[in-house]
């Protein structure tokens, strides 16, 4: 027996057949070839829209960051604004007014003695000294407050929302004057009055003025707005060592926060659009 190639027994129409098999076969092949490419280039392309999208995130977040969308603060009612401030500022004098008060009916050394005697409210009787300290103080915290305004952005924005939230909601000089000194008498009583001769000198004013500052971040405003606060608290701090007394740093806070009202009113006032619009609803 002799051995033949296979395809020589083929028959056109086998041939035919076998030829469109081996097509069919490729197609599919290639089918799947293209299919499985596809599966591969989804998640590629996916994982750039991914890195795409993060970037177009992370561009937001440094817009956001860099200040381009302003801050907003919700508008509070002026019932609201004012009763807050008289209750927390009556709240501070109790508090101040209580420990002088014991300081005086069991002085102790460890605390700086009796506060009555070492720092009284009134002082020692010189009124021209108590006048001048305080002028001095407050002239001093308003051209500084009006000169970083110009320069310190992070303060000035800080001032802007703190502002246009308690200012905004105002009505009259009255307002404005209820909100000046009403806190300017509970703060310098508890924190020149009380936190201040507790320690005693230079570090009791350094003590009293950092606390200080640092109760005044919130509410719109920064750690900057603290730091100025500080920088505040140690201006009347200052002040109360020089003249004696508490009654002088008290009227030199009262002064500076009706100059700082006044001058924000007639230089910064259109801050007040950082308000959200909620007055209607409050109403």
């Amino acid at each position: 027996m002799h051995w033949r190639p296979q395809c020589a027994t083929m028959t056109p129409m086998t041939l035919a057949r076998a030829s469109e098999t081996t097509r069919t076969t490729t197609n599919r092949a290639r089918e799947t070839s293209a299919r499985s490419r596809a599966r591969r280039a989804v998640p590629r392309a996916r994982t750039r829209r991914g890195e795409r999208g993060d970037e177009g995130d992370a561009e937001a977040r440094e817009e956001r960051e860099e200040g381009d969308e302003p801050v907003k603060m919700a508008r509070v009612s002026r019932e609201r604004v004012l009763e807050s401030c008289a209750k927390t500022s009556m709240g501070m004098l109790v508090v101040g007014l209580g420990a002088r008060a014991a300081s005086g009916a069991v002085p102790m050394a460890a605390t700086g003695g009796n506060w009555n005697e070492t720092l009284p409210l009134l002082g020692n009787g010189d009124a021209n000294e108590v006048a001048l300290g305080a002028l001095a103080a407050a002239t001093a915290v308003t051209l500084g407050r009006i000169a970083l305004l110009q320069v310190w952005e992070e303060f000035a924005a800080s001032t802007d929302r703190s502002n246009a939230q308690v200012l905004g909601a105002l009505e009259g000089a009255g307002d404005v004057a209820q909100v000046a000194v009403l806190p300017a008498l509970g703060e310098e009583v508890l924190f020149r009055g009380a936190l201040l001769p507790a320690i005693g000198g230079i570090p009791g004013v350094a003590v009293s003025s950092v606390v200080f500052g640092a109760l005044h971040v919130g509410g719109g405003r920064s750690a900057a707005f603290g730091i100025w606060a500080t920088a505040v608290g140690a201006c009347y701090g200052t002040c109360a060592l020089h003249t004696g007394s508490v009654v002088a740093p008290a009227a030199a806070h009262a002064l500076a926060n009706i100059a700082s009202a006044a001058y924000w009113n007639a230089t910064r006032a259109e801050k007040k659009a950082l308000l959200v619009e909620e007055k209607a609803e409050e109403d």
